[in-house]
């Protein structure tokens, strides 16, 4: 019975030592090592004890063992040249010959029994005995291992074996064993090791000279892999568990009713689910892999957003407008913030609302209210003309009542306030007549004028629209100044909208006499005239329809609509005409209101 300190023989159990030298017909060892230095020991004695004995030696490895092989040979057993020159010792490259033998990475067996096979039979009929022996090594299992390919190297190891069945030698191969080192590894591996006869460990366990070492180590070794075995099966229920919470969040972002989006570092969409690509219209290749900054409508206001993501800023509600396929804009809200891993940004988290509608909707509110507050100031004021101080008291009272209503509504109070001063004198010069004749209030055109122009003076220098101004009514007087400056109103607002990046805006007003129109009525005839976007030629029988709007003039039907309505009353007509220009569009609105019954003159 062995002691502590007792020695193992070569023909103990527990593991055989480094027996390279033996070399028994048939058989198929591997080792696998640590460190390069007894790689080439354990084979410079497999070699030498080959080549002094007379037998042939075939080694078809890499340059750096070759090299450390031949100064071993040359300093330990003999010298190698002579084996060379005999053609016992035959020393190929090992990816030379891995080129050789495999197809696309794949070891192909016709190959490799004629180049192979070819080597054995050549080294044999170089021996100097009739009993000699081929002896072999070889590192391509190895390169294709360190490829990543498995499979391959298995294959290439099966391919020596059946080489072995039809020719007589005896093979070595070698692994580093620090390219086993992951838990994936031990399915191939113990592939690798059922393909061999006789498996080496490395130096760390051959090193061990004594039985309790060995055992000892043997172990140390069994606890380890049982850890392993416990840490990996952990490792799995773990990773199981997250797939499984990954999948149910992938499938609720993916079926979400709101839209939801990844963006990568350079503005580039990752991802985004069903929602979000219906409400754009778009398909998954025409809007993945795109910059996201190709469907903001707004280049500033995306940079303003991105922006925001780069200083790490949580992002709530932040209005902008996406681009559709079909050429549509969606107003929407966007929620989102950033993943990063320490300095760098990995990409968004974005949830995207549409609120199209709902922006639709408060504008119409915001258009109605607009609409209702212009219409009660300016009945204040022409209701009440008589009484400049009651009038202005009224407005105030009502805009401070009411601060929702809009700046538009605002300047014309501070207009009143103004053209209060001015209307006093002409009120008191007609009112006697009025009480007389029982006629309703009137007020001068050229102030109803004056006043709407003044309303919108600070939104036409805002556009850069420049007004002209010709007026040759300063003597007449209208008995019904709501509704004709209503007519101005909406006319005037709409040649500005349609001016949005500057024009000029020309406003006139004279009288139509009876002697300028024969047999007609007389009146009075406004135009406005604006240098803006134009009116489409199929749009042109629809502009008088009370819901109508084009791309350019958001909601123009109405006030037209509301016009017209006003001048038929009167007995007037309204007309138009829109035509191209050397420098654009030039369209102009003309408006007749007969006078004879709801006028008077004053000198």
């Amino acid at each position: 019975m062995s002691t502590a300190n007792t020695p193992i023989s070569n023909s103990n159990l527990l593991a055989p030592l480094s027996n390279w030298n033996e070399h028994k017909s048939h058989e198929h060892v591997v080792q696998f090592y640590s460190e390069d230095e007894a790689l080439i020991t354990g084979l410079s004695s497999f070699i030498g004890t080959a080549l002094n004995a007379g037998d042939a030696a075939i080694v078809i490895a890499t340059k750096a063992h070759r090299d450390a092989l031949i100064q071993s040979l040359s300093l330990h057993w003999m010298d190698q040249s002579k084996g060379l020159k005999q053609g016992r010792l035959i020393m190929l490259d090992a990816q030379e010959t891995l080129s050789k033998i495999t197809d696309d990475g794949w070891p192909d067996a016709v190959r490799f029994t004629e180049i192979v096979g070819g080597l054995v039979d050549r080294a044999r009929a170089a021996c100097e005995g009739v009993n000699s022996t081929v002896v072999a090594f070889g590192e391509m299992v190895s390169l294709l291992w360190a490829e990543g390919k498995s499979d391959a190297a298995i294959r290439l190891e099966q391919l020596w074996n059946e080489l072995a069945k039809l020719r007589s030698f005896s093979l070595r191969c070698a692994y580093p064993i620090t390219g086993f080192g992951r838990g994936e590894h031990s399915e191939p591996f113990l592939k690798i090791c059922a393909e061999h006869s006789n498996i080496i460990p490395s130096e760390s366990y051959t090193a061990l000279n004594t039985e309790p070492e060995r055992l000892r180590n043997i172990s140390i070794l069994q606890q380890k892999a049982l850890a392993l075995e416990t840490e990996t099966a952990e490792h799995r229920e773990v990773r199981r568990s997250l797939q499984r919470r990954e999948s149910e969040l992938a499938d609720i972002l993916e079926n979400a009713i709101e839209g939801v989006q990844q963006v990568g570092p350079d503005q580039t969409v990752l991802w985004a689910n069903k929602a979000l690509l219906s409400l754009l219209g778009y398909s998954a290749h025409e809007y993945v892999g795109h910059s996201l900054s190709e469907f903001h409508v707004r280049r500033d206001v995306f940079e303003a957003f991105w922006a925001k993501l780069m200083r790490r800023e949580d992002i709530y509600d932040f209005p902008a407008e996406l681009l559709c396929k079909d050429g549509s804009i969606k107003q929407v809200v966007i929620h989102s913030n950033g993943l990063w891993e320490s300095d760098r940004f990995v990409h968004t988290r974005c949830f995207v609302r549409d609120v199209t509608e709902r922006k639709r909707l408060e504008q119409s509110l915001l258009s109605a209210e607009k609409q209702a507050a212009m219409g009660r100031v300016a009945a204040i004021i022409a209701h009440e003309i008589n009484n400049p101080l009651e009038t202005v008291t009224n407005v105030f009272y009502l805009l401070r009542d009411h601060p929702s209503l809009d700046e538009d509504a605002r300047e014309l109070a501070r207009v009143a306030n103004d053209e209060i001063a001015r209307v006093r004198h002409i009120a008191r010069q007609t009112l006697a007549f009025c009480r007389d004749s029982g006629s309703p209030v009137p007020v001068s055109l050229r102030l109803v004028l004056d006043a709407v122009l003044e309303a919108f003076r600070g939104q036409a220098q805002k556009s850069g629209i420049v007004v002209e101004r010709r007026i040759s009514t300063d003597g007449l007087v209208l008995a019904f100044p709501v509704e004709v400056r209503q007519i101005l109103i909406n006319l005037i607002a709409n040649a500005i909208q349609a001016m949005p990046s500057g024009g000029t805006l020309r406003v006139s007003l004279r009288r139509v006499t009876e002697q300028m129109r024969p047999g007609k009525r007389p009146g009075v005839r406004a135009t406005i005239t604006d240098t803006g976007v134009g009116i489409p030629v199929d749009h042109r029988d629809k502009i008088f329809q009370p819901f109508f709007s084009t791309k350019e003039e958001k909601g123009t039907g109405l006030g037209l609509w509301v016009s017209q309505g006003i001048v038929q009353k009167f007995g007037g007509a309204i007309r138009f005409r829109s035509k191209k220009s050397r420098t654009g569009f030039i369209t102009s609105f003309a408006v007749f209101i007969p006078t004879d019954a709801t006028s008077v003159s004053v000198a």
